[in-house]
Formats: structure tokens, sequence, C-alpha cells
């Protein structure tokens, strides 16, 4: 019996997720202190800027908007002709206004209506952005073209949402045409249709699209002043859609403002004899690019710590520029031909100087020892990105090293990389208030989500219900921390991916802890979750709560994930969970969410989003969700892991 026809033995209500929280940090004088980071030349693949079309959307359903109009005597109507493929088990979600059950029905093309299997309110969303819905599943309405009706009497509002989704493997795959965004430049959708039964991966993450199955394609662009613009989807190899006639439809628009911009596609065609209709959800920020790397050859000079110290050389039209994110690949003259050093980079304040700004880098003498290149030095791939999206700001492929003198380090033996080699000098820690602890964290816009009965020698870190970026969620935990002489973490959610972040580019009590593990987490997208899109499109009608968190999406975590070198990852401990599934019924952890996300999954993220490369995989768990209000327990409440997990965690 398959899972979605299971779904009909089922008359239950859900309520959805909360995705963890971020509490109120007491105050610090301190600032923020930067780490000189560096890897080897084996990271420089991991950490090369991602291809957008590698992260993209699977979508199996469409959310239409639905708008009422009166119909007489007090009632309101919505009508629309919609397609239904595979229509042996179809799920219909209607979202309406302040939580109002407004009535939906489908009519058979013998114009009976068709009988719902069940009818049942639910939420969806993610913590502070949960919206209440009605979900109707309907059995035997077969293929093809059906009138779905929502009426209401007396209406409060009149525009909703309806998602269509059925049993069918054909899917959308949806991606951002480049990740240049910036205000003045051309950005997109690029979007195809592929049968997820038998498509394999055309190379990384992207399936092979279908020719022929879409015959329309549109894209709709919501800016951040609200206005709205709508673009034909064409296949014609002219609008970052690959070659003419190939199945991969494109829409770029000019982005004239910065902000947050939500997108929606919407696709219809046939495959297989059955027509069919797919959106996909998506947002993405474009920004003002704050400088411009000019390309001088930069002079590097030995700075008596053992390292080579140089600034790159910037331009801007502001007057302040705010703290940026900086890396670049040394590469050095070997015995015959140019060899790879080392990466290195990190969070920089550029410096005002005559004519424009500068970026202080610095590399460790021991990498131009170890690769055995002291001459003909260069900077490749110099990337200078926003420090919350990650977005690049300024990209040169070389830049030249001039250097006058060699630090000693630079021609001696080195026996093996040390952490002052991947993080630079560690600064002495001030005199602390408290001992060390272990920090316990949540994530997105949640309140509490750790039983703290279950932990010992721990602080709760308090930054409830508000939406930060990674850089700015990572900040709080280390103006938390100023308090305590170490502490090591224990994080749900986007309190794993904030303490990744923090270890990665600030000195903070993570880096003074000892103990068997310095961060621990549960349920954290390290590589994004698919909801953030839907939930903006609702937040549109309904109110977007919390707000939408571009590091939350797939696009905005493999920026992010771009700048972790390895050995920063290889100091997390991360475990993930599904729902658990049994034979004899349907089986998720949000009824609604498990339409949008592949399974197995926790509610919020999939289990192959929760994977971080390079970090220790603790395991993953079936029997616990994401949150409480969930069909299973909440993963935080594990009692098992959570005593493990004390045991072994830093203080």
């Amino acid at each position: 019996m398959s899972k979605r026809l299971l779904l009909m033995l089922l008359v239950l209500g859900v309520s959805l997720i909360a995705v963890s929280s971020i509490g109120a940090a007491p105050m610090s004088t301190n600032p923020p202190q930067f780490k000189q980071i560096a890897a080897p030349p084996s990271d420089f693949a991991q950490l090369a800027m991602p291809e957008s079309s590698q992260w993209g959307v699977h979508s199996r359903s469409a959310m239409v908007p639905v708008t009422l109009s009166p119909s007489g005597d007090g009632e309101w109507m919505w009508t629309a002709n919609l397609p239904f493929d595979h229509g042996e088990q179809v799920s219909l979600m209607l979202f309406a206004p302040d939580g109002e059950t407004w009535d939906l029905s489908v009519q058979l093309p013998n114009g009976r209506f068709a009988s719902a299997l069940s009818s049942q309110p639910t939420q969806f969303g993610l913590a502070g952005q949960s919206f209440p819905g009605q979900l109707h599943i309907f059995a035997g309405v077969g293929e093809g073209q059906r009138v779905v009706r929502v009426s209401a009497v007396s209406p409060k509002a009149t525009q909703g949402y309806l998602l269509l989704s059925s049993q069918s493997t054909l899917q959308l795959y949806t991606h951002l045409s480049n990740y240049n965004l910036w205000v003045g430049n051309q950005v997109g959708l690029v979007t195809y249709a592929y049968n997820a039964e038998s498509s394999t991966d055309n190379n990384d993450n992207a399936p092979v699209p279908l020719v022929n199955a879409i015959k329309e394609a549109t894209a709709t662009f919501t800016a951040p002043d609200g206005s709205q613009t709508t673009v034909s989807m064409v296949d014609d190899g002219l609008h970052a859609d690959g070659a003419a006639n190939d199945g991969v439809f494109g829409g770029l628009i000019t982005a004239t403002m910065a902000g947050q911009y939500t997108a929606q596609v919407r696709v219809t065609g046939e495959a297989a004899a059955e027509e069919f209709i797919r959106t996909s959800e998506h947002i993405f920020p474009i920004i003002v690019p704050s400088l411009s790397l000019n390309g001088e050859m930069v002079q590097a000079t030995d700075g008596g710590d053992g390292r080579l110290h140089f600034n790159l050389s910037a331009t801007s039209t502001a007057e302040t520029v705010n703290t940026v994110q900086v890396s670049a690949e040394v590469w050095g003259k070997g015995q015959n031909d140019m060899v790879p050093v080392a990466w290195i980079g990190g969070m920089i304040a550029p410096q005002a100087e005559a004519g424009g700004w500068s970026l202080p880098l610095s590399l460790d003498g021991r990498w131009l020892a170890l690769a055995g290149a002291t001459t003909g030095l260069e900077l490749r791939n110099v990337r200078v990105q926003d420090a919350d999206t990650h977005i690049l700001i300024s990209h040169l492929d070389t830049v030249a090293l001039q250097i006058t003198e060699l630090p000693a380090n630079a021609t001696g033996l080195v026996e093996s990389i040390t952490d002052d080699m991947l993080m630079g000098s560690r600064p002495v820690r001030r005199a602390p208030e408290m001992a060390g602890v272990l920090m316990l964290i949540h994530g997105y816009c949640s309140g509490g989500v750790w039983p703290l009965s279950q932990f010992t020698q721990y602080a709760q870190f308090q930054d409830f219900n508000q939406n930060r970026s990674h850089n700015q969620f990572a900040q709080r935990i280390d103006t938390f921390g100023d308090q305590f002489s170490s502490f090591g973490a224990v994080a749900h959610s986007q309190g794993g991916a904030a303490s990744l972040h923090l270890y990665t580019y600030y000195w903070s009590g993570l880096d003074y802890s000892t103990g068997s593990r310095r961060i621990q987490s549960v349920g954290t997208p390290y590589q994004g979750t698919a909801l953030a899109g839907n939930l903006a499109v609702l937040g549109q009608i309904f109110g977007v709560g919390c707000g939408t968190n571009f590091d939350l999406t797939y696009d905005g975590a493999a920026l992010w994930l771009s700048g972790i070198p390895s050995w920063a990852r290889d100091d997390v401990y991360y475990a993930t969970t599904s729902f658990q599934d049994v034979w004899w019924r349907y089986d998720y952890c949000n009824i609604l969410s498990d339409l949008l996300l592949s399974d197995p999954d926790d509610g919020v993220v999939e289990r192959w989003s929760g994977q971080l490369a390079g970090g220790n995989n603790m395991g993953h768990k079936t029997g616990w969700c994401h949150t409480s209000g969930m069909r299973d327990p909440a993963q935080t409440s594990d009692s098992s892991r959570n005593s493990n997990m004390n045991i072994y965690g830093n203080r």
C-alpha cells in the first residue's frame, strides 16, 4: 500500500512547526575578534563559489492564489479549471485569512461533485510564520481539467491560497539564474519538468529535464516595496536557460532596488498524456555592492610574527563600509609549475585610506614551507562577500603578490598543520565572570526548546522569537558567552549553523572550551529547507511573522557553506531525525510539509539537507520531529541523546 493511499486511513488534526529560537543575550562592550582563517589546498573545491543550478527547489505541488468575488446573497466565490494529474489521490490545502473556514468543492466531468475522504484543520509554517488552513483529501477524481470552487459567506477578507498536490512523480526543478544578486543586474529563475521516478542526476543535484513537457511558464517577482512584475519564461537559449528547445525555461528581470524579493514560478503542460500544473516559490535578497576590488599588485611584508601581511585595495562610493567576508587561494612557484599553497580569509573591517579602502589579510609562512613555494606568489579566486547574505560583492581572478622578505618559518621544516596556522594567534581570554558551561541554543524564531532538567552545568541562551542571519545570530551567542570562561554548544535548528559560523570566523568561548565535542546540533538545516519560499509567498497575504531568512534557503545555505573550512566542520557533531515509518499508516511529522519536502524529513528539515559534509554524523533516529506539536515528539526532548550530549559536550 502506498504512503499516499494510506492517508485515507487518517482523520486527524495536525499542528505544525516552530523552528527554534534566539534569546535576549546581555550586551557586552567587547567587539567580536576576527580570526585569520586558512585551510589546506584540499579544501579548495569545497570552498569554491557554488553554482546556482545545483541548488534548486524540487516541487510536486502548485500554490494557486484564490480571490473571492461576490456572487449574490452575501456569498463570495472563486472558481478555476485546474489540471489534475495522477488523480488516484489528490490533496487540496486551502489557506484562508484569519483562520476562516471556506468551503471547497471539486466538480467531476459528469457534473457531480467529488466527496472528500477527509477534511481537517492544520497549520503550516516555521515557528513565527505559521498559517492555519483546511486540508481536503480526495480519491478517484481522475486526470484532466477539474472545476475547483471555493466559497464563503460574508468573509472578513477575500484573498487566500490553494495548494494542490498529487501522487504524480512529475516534478518541477527551479533555481536562480545566478548568484550575482546586485541592484542593476539581471536576475531571475530557471525551471524545467522532470520525472522523479526515472530521472538520474545531470551532474551533482540537478535532474534531467523533460523536453516538450512545459506548454506555458511564467515567473512573478515581488519587489521589497510590494510591486509585482510577471514575465513569460521562454526556452530560447537567451534567458539563462541553456540551449534553445531543450525543455528548460528562463525568466529574467532587472533588479531595481535592494531588499528581499519573493518569486513564484507557475508552469502548465502535459506529460505522459496527463495535463499538469506546478509552481515553485523562492526568496532571495538583492544588495548594493559596498566596494570593488581594483586588482592592483599587492605588496606583502614580513610582520615579524611569522606571517606575511598585505592589503587588498578597493574603492567605494559609500562613506562607510561595513565588515565583509574575504577569501582567496594562495598559489606559488614550485619546482616546475605553480602549486596551491593555502586558502585564506575571514571577516574583515575595511580600513579607510587615501583614495579608497584596504582589506588586510595575512598568511602564516609555514603554508609556504609546506607547499615548497616561496616565489611567484599570487592570489586566485579573490572574493569579497556580504557578511550577512554571503552574496558576492567583488571578485578578481588573480592578484600578484610582491614580497620583499619572507618570514623565517617559510623555509623551515613543518611537521604538521597547527591551530594557529588555521585560525591565527589565539588572543588572551579576559578574566571570566563564571566558569565554563554547556550553552543550550535554540534556533530561528522560537522560544526555549531544550528540557533544562536533562543537562548539567549549562546556560540557556535566550534571544527568543527573533529572525537573524547566521552572522548576526553568531555574534549574539558570542556576546552571551562573554560572561563565561568558555562554553560548548548544544544547538537546535539554525542555532547549529550559527554556532559553526561563530567558531569559524570569531574568537569566542568555544575556542577555550575543553571536552569531547565542541559543537553538537540536532535538526540543523546545514543545506537549507524548501519551506522558506512557500512561507514567503503565503506571507504576502497573511503577514510574514518573524520574517524571511535567506540563510535557511538552499541558495543561502550553499553560499554560506562555501566559506566554512574542513577544520571547523570537523568540530561539529550533528544528528537528524524523521517520523516513525510503519506499514499500517501514512507517516509524517506534519501532514502538509510532507507534501513539500522529500522523505525522510522531520517536518522542517529533510534528512539530506541536515547533513554537513566534513562534520561528525551522530546518526539518524526515527520517531522524532523538529518541534513539539507535530505527530511524533520534539527531537530536542530525546532524553537518551540529551544525556549523551550532556556527557560529551565541551564546557
